[in-house]
């Protein structure tokens, strides 16, 4: 008889056991979710920084694709002018034994 009174205490002990384990277990888990929800606080806060710098560098980039199109533009409009000089060089050394030989046959 012993026996069937302490049954219904053991089984209230034991559910009071596994009450307390769980609560128990989800005080970790609410910690744990806290910590990763930090973490994730933490990583958009960093993309957002990295968004922002990547979006400055693209600028940057932007300008100088633009600038690099400006200096590829002297670089043609130079060499055109080095051609046309060349050009008259030539002529002018032309010109220049033209009037020496016309000299010499004075």
């Amino acid at each position: 008889m012993k026996k069937s009174r302490n049954f219904p205490c053991l089984l209230v002990s034991i559910l009071l056991a596994m009450v307390l384990d769980f609560s128990i277990g989800c005080g970790g888990l609410k910690s744990e979710n806290e910590r990763l929800k930090e973490e994730i606080t933490d990583i958009n806060a960093e993309n957002d920084k990295l968004k922002r710098e990547m979006n400055a560098l693209r600028a940057e980039n932007s300008k100088m694709h633009m600038r690099l199109a400006q200096l590829n533009f002297e670089i043609s409009a130079l060499q055109i002018e080095i051609q046309n000089l060349q050009r008259d060089l030539e002529e002018y050394k032309l010109k220049a034994k033209d009037l020496e030989g016309k000299n010499k046959k004075r």
